[in-house]
């Protein structure tokens, strides 16, 4: 029991140390901020055994965006896949590297669904 806890510390430890941010904003295609979108950044262990800084976090991070359409999230250094979806909106995925202790700005403009919009017209 005493190790676990010894190694969570650990890990804490070095994830606080080296943490990263990744903030954007989340917005439609003619630029208006979309609240209440929802952000999930999974870490892609692809290459850890090779790159000493892809540590990651083995749980996915989720985020909702405010009114004014930001969320911001902290992350160990690594690899990762970023779904940001909204109601009415296609999702958007996309892959993104986050280096030791780096701010990355992560934008989103997301489209409209054309199956919502058909269905709702």
């Amino acid at each position: 029991m005493n190790l676990i806890r010894f190694t969570i510390l650990l890990l804490l430890t070095v994830v606080s140390t080296r943490a990263s941010t990744l903030s954007g904003t989340v917005r439609d295609s003619v630029g208006a901020v979309i609240s209440n979108a929802h952000v999930i950044v999974h870490w892609d262990s692809s290459g850890s055994n090779y790159l000493k800084d892809n540590l990651g976090i083995r749980q996915d991070i989720a985020a909702t965006t405010d009114s004014n359409g930001h969320f911001s999230v902290e992350l160990a250094p690594g690899f990762y896949d970023v779904f940001v979806t909204a109601i009415a909106f296609t999702p958007h995925c996309e892959k993104v590297r986050l280096k030791d202790k780096e701010a990355k700005k992560y934008d989103v403009k997301l489209k409209v669904s054309p199956i919502t919009f058909k269905e709702l017209d």
